[in-house]
């Protein structure tokens, strides 16, 4: 089995990622050669600071699914919803029942904790996207010790093992997942691979997590 990128924008014409069909070609074949058989395309949903073109969505998709098909790659919708004011935020679940959540960068948010106990009851697996951005996250943080509690998993960007914003939570085990929160960069595939094969433990994590799920 290869790898797994379960956190990218490389549907053109959609939201703030990948801008043209052929950068999502080139995208797709960066991927393929790096050893990623399997790539979540997560669109973002309600982000205060996004526009997304939820209407071209399923369209893309389609047509990137059979792309990435051609390069033995196996493409996954799923979404990045970002949870603020909205009461019901609706939500995208990728290999069954993963879903991906983002929040306020700066601002802790009052309802995380409410929407990821709402999600865990529906049987759905809440993954908190970019752990290594928020202000407000820490190691010492109730509401992080508690989403940990009910079984939500941390994801970091590529990034930030470079950059070493996300040590702490290495340091704690808190890292569950590893992705590159692709928006159009050629060379991320690459380094997603080597990040993910240097760092044996996540990568058996998400091997764990990840197995033997098929899409729907």
């Amino acid at each position: 089995m290869g790898l797994i990128e379960c956190h990218s924008h490389l549907l053109p014409f959609v939201d703030d990622g990948v801008r043209s069909k052929d950068d999502a070609l080139r995208l797709l074949d960066a991927y393929a050669q790096a050893g990623f058989d399997r790539v979540v395309v997560t669109p973002h949903l309600y982000n205060p600071l996004v526009t997304t073109r939820t209407q071209n969505i399923r369209t893309m998709f389609t047509w990137a699914y059979g792309e990435a098909q051609h390069r033995g790659v196996q493409l996954i919708l799923g979404s990045e919803t970002y949870i603020g004011g909205i009461a019901d935020p609706q939500v995208l679940p990728f290999l069954n029942n993963f879903v991906l959540l983002e929040v306020d960068t700066v601002i802790e948010p009052l309802f995380l904790l409410h929407h990821a106990y709402a999600l865990h009851k529906r049987g759905l697996t809440v993954i908190l996207a970019h752990i290594e951005r928020y202000r407000w996250f820490s190691v010492q943080s109730e509401v992080a010790t508690e989403l940990r509690k009910i079984g939500v998993y941390f994801q970091c960007n590529v990034d930030a093992l470079k950059e070493k914003t996300v040590q702490h939570y290495l340091e704690k085990g808190w890292v569950d997942i590893i992705a590159g929160d692709n928006h159009g960069d050629e060379h991320m595939p690459a380094r997603l691979a080597e990040a993910l094969n240097t760092n044996p433990i996540i990568l058996q994590r998400m091997e764990n997590l990840f197995a033997k799920r098929e899409e729907i």
